[in-house]
């Protein structure tokens, strides 16, 4: 059974708490909603979104299984799926009902977690959070969908000034401001020590990621959850809060996950993206497992994916030839997210190792879901391949000078 806590309180300024949760480690469900819309009944919207989430557990639990005995991006992009929906069926919940009791106003955010098999699926709507405490560092999960964070991420605002705004808990996506909503959903693999933290802004606002992290170091959960919840009223107190702690099974293959975690921090498409974005981009990639002498890509064949070296070590053939030997970290055919020519060479495995593949059409669904953060992947592209072409042109002028 999955370790956790949860703890909710009105508060030092709030009259009552329009925060709602959900626990359920036999699920493997974690939820915090926190109502919006005072006299609005914000603590109906939020109690509502439980509830569809609550009955939706056994739909949940039947992709998880999926998952589980069958990891990759088909089963995980599945799950993610199923929890869109599941996000949208609350949203439309909660409007219909805020237009038939006039109570136009009604909403709430809401932060998701299924837990299971290794991995953590998230879904997130608004400025509720979800934290990861990993290896010492805090990380955080989830994009507050507010005007402040927009005016911070494109440069109007800086993070300390976005504190202080009054405008700060101005929220700009909502479960049940429409029928419909677009939650961010991402897919983060379990390590060992990793401890998982889901929380209304009663705490995230006034609790500094810092004092956030040393609390979330030690101790049980329960200790945790408790020592959280008391340093946000320490402070103040001055909205509901609301805290979930749990500590995730780590992955199965923790191995292969922590080196696929390291080399999606380092791959060119990925590096300077926040943990939140890479997390949600993890619906992109698959996994390839080889033994020595599988051909991952065939000279001639035509392509349509790229490859990134995990584990192992794979051979470049060319008319059966070997041209180079790469390792952990190294990536080919990055030309067959643009077009889908012949490969030029044989890639073929020469260890029991893995591989990363990211498939042209993930890359298009993604764009098309995430544009933001499709175009940021498609330019880092496109930056890549015109990398190459200048090496390939300067070593075209250098054996031209040297003739």
């Amino acid at each position: 059974m999955i370790r956790h806590a949860a703890l909710t309180d009105e508060g030092k300024r709030r009259d009552h708490n329009e925060d709602a949760y959900l626990a359920s480690a036999e699920d493997g469900l974690f939820l915090v909603a926190d109502g919006v819309g005072g006299r609005a009944c914000g603590e109906v919207a939020s109690a509502l979104t439980v509830e569809t989430f609550q009955a939706a557990a056994p739909r949940f639990l039947l992709a998880l299984d999926a998952f589980q005995r069958e990891p990759g991006r088909k089963t995980r992009s599945a799950v993610l799926e199923l929890l869109s929906r599941i996000c949208n069926e609350a949203s439309r919940r909660v409007y219909e009902e805020a237009e038939a009791d006039g109570r136009r106003g009604m909403t709430t955010t809401l932060v998701a977690a299924l837990v299971r098999g290794g991995a953590i699926f998230l879904a997130h709507v608004g400025d509720s959070r979800a934290y990861l405490l990993r290896e010492g560092e805090l990380l955080q999960l989830t994009d507050d969908h507010s005007m402040v964070n927009e005016l911070v991420r494109t440069g109007q605002m800086t993070y300390d000034e976005a504190r202080r705004s009054r405008y700060r808990n101005v929220i700009t996506r909502a479960i049940g401001l429409q029928p419909t909503v677009q939650p961010d959903v991402a897919a983060v693999e379990v390590l060992p020590g990793d401890r998982l933290v889901l929380c209304s802004d009663g705490l995230s606002d006034p609790v500094p990621p810092l004092e956030i992290c040393r609390l979330l170091a030690g101790g049980t959960p329960a200790l945790a959850a408790q020592g959280l919840v008391d340093e946000a009223l320490e402070r103040g107190g001055p909205d509901n809060v609301t805290v979930l702690v749990v500590d995730p099974d780590a992955s199965p293959q923790a191995e292969a996950a922590a080196a696929r975690a390291e080399v999606m921090s380092q791959l060119f498409l990925f590096a300077d993206l926040p943990f939140h974005a890479r997390a949600r981009v993890g619906r992109l990639v698959d996994e390839l497992f080889v033994t020595p002498g599988d051909i991952v890509v065939d000279q001639g064949e035509r392509g349509r994916a790229m490859f990134v070296v995990v584990q192992g070590e794979v051979e470049v053939l060319r008319d059966g030839i070997v041209l180079a030997r790469m390792g952990p970290g190294d990536h080919f055919g990055e030309l067959a997210l643009v077009d889908a020519q012949p490969r030029s060479a044989t890639v073929r495995a020469t260890q029991y190792g893995s591989l990363i593949q990211i498939d042209r059409k993930a890359l298009d669904d993604f764009s098309r879901r995430e544009p933001e953060l499709g175009n940021r992947l498609l330019w880092k592209l496109m930056g890549s391949i015109s990398a190459r072409l200048r090496d390939a042109s300067t070593r075209i002028a250098d054996l031209e000078n040297v003739q």
